[in-house]
C-alpha cells in the first residue's frame, strides 16, 4: 500500500466550538485525561481505525454507503490491537461527544462517521503510513501499549488536531502552543512533550523556514509537516 494512500477522517468536532465556552473550546478539549484515562486514547485509535476501515470497505466493491460503515470488535481489534474494554469504552466516548453515531445490523454495527461526505467536515489520515503495510496501525503500536500513560492520550490528541488543520496544498499546519491549548485543554508542558513524541514516532515534524516559509504579517507560529501525506 502506497505511503500516501489516505482515509477520510472526521474533522469538524476538532474545530466546533461552543459560542459561550471560554477555551479551551472545540471536541478534543472534551477528551480529557482526568475522567477518562484510556478509554480518551483509546476514542482516538478507534475513530482512525474506523476511518480506514471505512476506506477499505469503499475500494473494495463500494461496500461503503455514504458516511457509514460495519465494523465488528474482532475487526476493530485487528486494526488497533486493543482490547474489547477498551473498544467499549473508546466508542462510548465518541458517541457521548457526537463524533459518530451507532445502529446495529447483525453480528456487525453500522458506525456513521459524521461528516465525511460532506465538504469541510474531514481531513486526510495517512492510512498507508499509519499501517506500514501491516494490518495494523503500526506506526501507532506505541500509543496502544502505553495507553496507560497520560502522554499517548496528548500526543493522539495534538495529531489530531495538526490533521484537522492540514493545508493540503502545502501538508503542513500552522500553528501556535497557545492554539493547541485552546483547542486540546492540554498544559504547554504537554503540548511541547506531545510534539517530541509525534516526531519520535514519525507521524509530523517541525518544518524549516527553507520547507515552509513565514507569510507576511503572520503571527509567530509552529509548522508541522505531516509524514505520510502529500501536498496536492
Amino acid at each position: 500500500m502506497s505511503g500516501y494512500a489516505y482515509a477520510k477522517l472526521p474533522s469538524a468536532w476538532v474545530r466546533k466550538g461552543d459560542a459561550e465556552q471560554e477555551p479551551p473550546y472545540g471536541g478534543l478539549s472534551k477528551l480529557p485525561w482526568q475522567g477518562n484515562k484510556s478509554y480518551a486514547t483509546a476514542a482516538l485509535l478507534i475513530l482512525f481505525a474506523l476511518a480506514i476501515l471505512s476506506n477499505k470497505a469503499q475500494r473494495k466493491d463500494g461496500l461503503r454507503k455514504d458516511d457509514q460503515v460495519k465494523a465488528t470488535y474482532e475487526e476493530i481489534q485487528e486494526v488497533t490491537n486493543l482490547s474489547r474494554k477498551l473498544i467499549s469504552g473508546g466508542l462510548k466516548l465518541l458517541k457521548e461527544i457526537g463524533v459518530i453515531s451507532e445502529a446495529e445490523d447483525g453480528a456487525r454495527s453500522v458506525y456513521r462517521l459524521h461528516g465525511i461526505d460532506e465538504g469541510g467536515k474531514w481531513c486526510q489520515l495517512p492510512q498507508g503510513h499509519l499501517l506500514n503495510n501491516v494490518k495494523h496501525m503500526q506506526r501507532l503500536k506505541l500509543f496502544g501499549e502505553q495507553i496507560k500513560r497520560a502522554t499517548s492520550l496528548h500526543a493522539l490528541k495534538v495529531y489530531m488536531l495538526l490533521l484537522a488543520f492540514r493545508e493540503i496544498h502545502s501538508n503542513a499546519t500552522r500553528m501556535s502552543y497557545e492554539k493547541i491549548m485552546e483547542y486540546t485543554g492540554m498544559r504547554r508542558e504537554d503540548v511541547a512533550l506531545a510534539v517530541q513524541v509525534l516526531a519520535t514516532a514519525q507521524l509530523c515534524r517541525q518544518a524549516t523556514d527553507e520547507e515552509i516559509p513565514r507569510r507576511k504579517g503572520d503571527a509567530m507560529h509552529n509548522r508541522y509537516l505531516i509524514l505520510g501525506l502529500k501536498a496536492s
